[in-house]
């Protein structure tokens, strides 16, 4: 059988991938995050694995949670974001702007999820949880909906009425006195009234109030709940950059408050990118990155077995013998300059799944060109992947990487633009910080020295450029060595993928 009749990598995207539960492979930051009381952070690049490991964790709750342990996942990709923006508080710092519409997402969830797990094992709930749900329900309809549907005009429609303050003190017989009269209310007429606006924001801190003690009053009465948020990014845009940013500070402001205040009994989990988390305007941010969250970073062995679980999928489907190792797949044991095929590939990536799948899926379509070649005399058949066929594969995939960085940072840092087509003008893939200069000076852009070192860390943070360690010939790119701090260099150089994209001249033998 040839390979390409079973050989397959999986998709690029964990969003559209089928068959993701039967090849996922953990490298470990999912279970770090779960088994430490203070983390409520799972951080990584685009393309990094994510939403891939919040979607396991979703299917496989019991292979990281305890056996009571309750799970709520909630991915944002159909989410009324513009909520949020009705329940500001303008007199608070930007982190927390949006801190109080969070908490009451997640205090809602938590107690639809503590609800549910009394009346599934058939516990007696306490009264407050009691309480609190059919105050959820008299307001929202029974049994309580979901939160997307919640933060909607079921939402809106609470700045119609006053709800009783006074803690919400509300016995059996006065849930009876909490209605939702007044029909609908839209967005506008909430956004454009300002005593709309203000009912709604009383109403929800006094709700907010009241499932916050039902909860805490009684947590230990109910197991550990994960509330787990993926895609909070989905508005992550030029037009909606500057609300997302504030919005998702709060959700992280909320999620930190939640978890402090709970002691790890109530667990939000924020998974989100990297380069967004630093571009939100947090009080200790370095803390929170540090003391409360988990970085997904994989080194070439876990890569290489995520790789080979999904070939051996695939290789066991197929009833094909099992590979040991990913250069056991190809038909050399070398490519140019003596590399192994793993390290060629491996070096230009950035050491995502996605990018390794990118290039190996993109090798793979290269070969079947090669096999079913219309002008061919004889039909080609392969054992092994070609080594030539990665040659071949390089250009679209050098192109696909240089726009998954530029999609990463140009709403944030729209400079990247004008960087990369400055490093392209210049032609090579080794420079200086004067030859940036001078290639931005043409585009028009005057920058002092300093200005460009901070573009140059920019570059080397994201792992578009290395630099090399001392007299040596070694380069460092923070993707391979990610303790590595930035260092002034007299030279520098441009990654592996994007070298072609960018249709660099190789000046020097690579290190």
């Amino acid at each position: 059988m040839s390979i390409l009749d079973w050989i397959d990598f999986g998709k690029v995207s964990a969003e559209r991938d089928d068959l993701l539960s039967h090849y996922f492979f953990d490298n470990g930051v999912l279970r770090a995050v779960c088994e430490s009381p203070t983390s409520f952070l799972v951080l990584g690049r685009k393309g990094a694995g994510k939403t891939a490991i919040f979607r396991h964790l979703t299917e496989n709750p019991r292979d990281f949670l305890g056996a009571n342990d309750l799970l709520v996942p909630l991915s944002f990709e159909d989410y009324n974001w513009n909520i949020h923006t009705l329940l500001t508080n303008e007199n608070k710092a930007e982190s927390l702007l949006y801190k109080q519409s969070w908490r009451f997402v997640i205090l809602v969830e938590s107690l639809k999820a503590v609800a549910a797990w009394f009346s599934r094992t058939g516990n007696t709930p306490p009264k407050q949880i009691a309480t609190a749900t059919k105050l959820l329900e008299r307001l929202f309809d029974s049994p309580v909906p979901t939160i997307y549907q919640i933060v909607g005009r079921k939402l809106l429609s609470l700045s119609g009425f006053k709800l009783p303050k006074a803690g919400l003190d509300l016995e059996e017989g006065s849930l009876d006195s909490v209605s939702m009269e007044g029909g609908e209310v839209s967005f506008e007429q909430v956004q454009k009234d300002q005593s709309l606006r203000q009912h709604l924001s009383e109403n929800i801190e006094n709700l907010i109030d009241y499932l916050d003690n039902a909860l805490s009053s009684t947590k230990e009465q109910w197991p550990t709940t994960f509330i787990c948020f993926d895609r909070v990014d989905e508005a992550w845009d030029e037009v909606s950059y500057d609300a997302s940013r504030k919005v998702i500070a709060g959700l992280v402001a909320a999620s930190d408050s939640i978890n402090a205040q709970y002691k790890g009994k109530l667990r939000p989990i924020i998974f989100l990118r990297e380069d967004i988390f630093d571009s939100l305007s947090l009080n200790d941010a370095n803390k929170l990155r540090e003391d409360c969250g988990a970085l997904l970073h994989w080194t070439k062995d876990s890569i290489a077995s995520l790789m080979l679980k999904r070939v051996n999928y695939f290789a066991e489907k197929y009833g094909q013998p099992l590979v040991a190792s990913l250069d056991a797949l190809f038909d050399k044991t070398e490519m140019r300059q003596g590399a192994r095929p793993t390290r060629y590939i491996l070096l230009r990536t950035m050491m995502r799944p996605r990018d390794l799948i990118s290039l190996l899926n993109r090798t793979v379509d290269a070969m079947k060109d090669k096999a079913n070649d219309p002008f061919a005399d004889e039909a080609q058949t392969f054992d092994k992947l070609e080594c030539d066929s990665i040659y071949d594969a390089e250009p679209g995939y050098s192109e696909w990487l240089k726009l998954e960085v530029l999609e990463e940072w140009k709403v944030q840092r729209p400079s990247i633009v004008s960087l990369l087509n400055a490093i392209q003008n210049h032609g090579s893939t080794n420079f200086s910080v004067e030859s940036l200069s001078i290639e931005l000076k043409k585009l028009s852009i005057e920058e002092a020295t300093a200005d460009t070192l901070e573009n140059l860390r920019f570059l080397f943070e994201n792992s578009v450029i290395g630099f090399r360690l001392g007299s040596s010939n070694e380069w460092r790119f923070k993707c391979f060595y990610p303790s590595q701090g930035f260092v002034e260099a007299n030279e520098y150089r441009v990654h592996h993928g994007l070298v072609r994209a960018l249709n660099l001249t190789e000046t020097r033998k690579p290190g």
